[in-house]
């Protein structure tokens, strides 16, 4: 059954992009989950075609991110390190956020140090 009916595809996703010199900051708010991550991943890879050397994921305004979000970022990464691209994901992530990445073993692959 689903929890939100009346939810559309990226309805509940908000997604600025900002340049910083070489650096790309994506700020995302709202929630990561199964209908909005493809949204996600289409900006990120957006981001990584614009020539960025560094690609931040600003997760400080999201509330929730389930496994489709988590697969998401773990693709930008990987497709990232291969095109030789920095990518982080930062912020004072919500609770939920910090748990999945806790759970997962996958918040230290997702933060890289300037």
């Amino acid at each position: 059954m689903d929890s939100n009916p009346g939810k559309r595809p990226g309805e509940q996703l908000r997604l600025t992009i900002t340049t910083l010199d070489s650096r790309m900051v994506v700020s995302v708010a709202g929630e990561v989950d199964h209908l909005t991550a493809a949204r996600l991943g289409d900006e990120l890879g957006a981001a990584g075609l614009s020539g960025a050397r560094w690609v931040e994921a600003d997760f400080s305004r999201v509330g929730f991110c389930d496994c489709s979000g988590l697969n998401v970022l773990l693709a930008a990464r990987s497709h990232f390190r291969d095109a030789g691209v920095r990518f982080s994901v930062f912020g004072p992530v919500a609770p939920a956020v910090e748990r999945l990445f806790q759970l997962t073993g996958t918040g230290p692959l997702l933060q890289e140090t300037a």
